[in-house]
């Protein structure tokens, strides 16, 4: 009962929006008992959409936000409902009211990758449905989401056993994060948008540091050994996919030669980065 109220409120509302300004709705009155009725429903304004893209259509969260785009043809502005579908569910996960679209008039909504509940929209395929008063779906273009991009932008190379997550290191420490080899100068980007909180020089460990503070997150990310310091500073926010510096072998990885020492710290507890990296990297075969 509540979902036809609903549909039948959304409907009066269109139909008023398509009277012209100043124009009052037609009384009615008692049909004459010696008159067939030919009352109709007014007509609900024609409306095609034009043009209609989602970019980037390879996005990420805490990146770029995601541009949806069209244009109208409708004989007055109209109301519109613009949702973020999510394939996997086929049930948007973000809705957009547009009150007064009109002809003639390029629309844009910006999507954050946010959910209608303030939460972080899960990576997959995505689709922008685009209904108005007649209830017809017009169809506004795809993407894909992704939470995160591999951070290193070139060829590259897992380091071996001697790179892993937890294994022994000199006066008995372990190794905290995985290492990725890459030559010298390849750039780097977060993996994650973000806080940056630290960016300096540890002569004796991790070289050229990076750390961000994840967006919608309780992690930090390290990228340590670039070769040069990077020009960001602490407090300055990144987007995911922003160039952070390049593969070094500053620190430590002077002995080793060039490559990414890779650390994600959820809470300031050391994690095994590998299985997201490698996840990441296959997002971008």
């Amino acid at each position: 009962m509540l979902a036809a109220v609903a549909a039948l409120t959304w409907a009066a509302a269109f139909t008023a929006s398509a009277l012209a300004p100043g124009t009052a709705p037609a009384q009615v009155s008692a049909p004459d008992a010696a008159a067939p009725d030919t009352s109709t429903a007014p007509a609900l304004p024609e409306l095609t959409v034009l043009d209609a893209r989602a970019s980037p259509q390879r996005a990420f969260f805490a990146g770029r936000p995601v541009a949806i785009t069209f244009g109208l043809r409708a004989p007055a502005p109209l109301a519109l409902q613009v949702d973020v579908v999510r394939d996997a569910t086929n049930r948007p996960v973000r809705r957009f009211v547009l009150p007064a679209a009109a002809p003639g008039v390029a629309q844009r909504v910006e999507w954050d990758g946010l959910t209608g509940g303030d939460k972080v929209a899960p990576s997959g395929a995505y689709r922008i449905r685009i209904r108005a008063a007649d209830g017809r779906v017009r169809r506004g273009g795809r993407f894909v989401l992704r939470s995160h991009i591999y951070p290193v932008r070139g060829r590259h190379v897992d380091r071996g056993p001697a790179g892993a997550f937890g294994v022994g290191r000199n006066g008995g420490r372990t190794h905290q994060g995985f290492d990725v080899n890459a030559a010298c100068g390849t750039t780097l980007v977060a993996a994650r948008g973000g806080r940056v909180v630290r960016s300096d020089h540890d002569p004796v460990l991790y070289g050229h540091v990076v750390i961000i503070r994840g967006e919608r997150t309780t992690r930090d990310y390290w990228y340590s050994h670039l070769q040069r310091r990077s020009p960001l500073r602490v407090g300055d926010r990144v987007r995911t996919g922003a160039r952070i510096g390049a593969v070094g072998a500053t620190g430590n990885a002077r002995t080793v030669g060039c490559h990414l020492h890779f650390e994600i710290r959820s809470r300031g507890v050391p994690i095994d980065p590998a299985p997201e990296l490698r996840a990441w990297d296959a997002w971008d075969g």
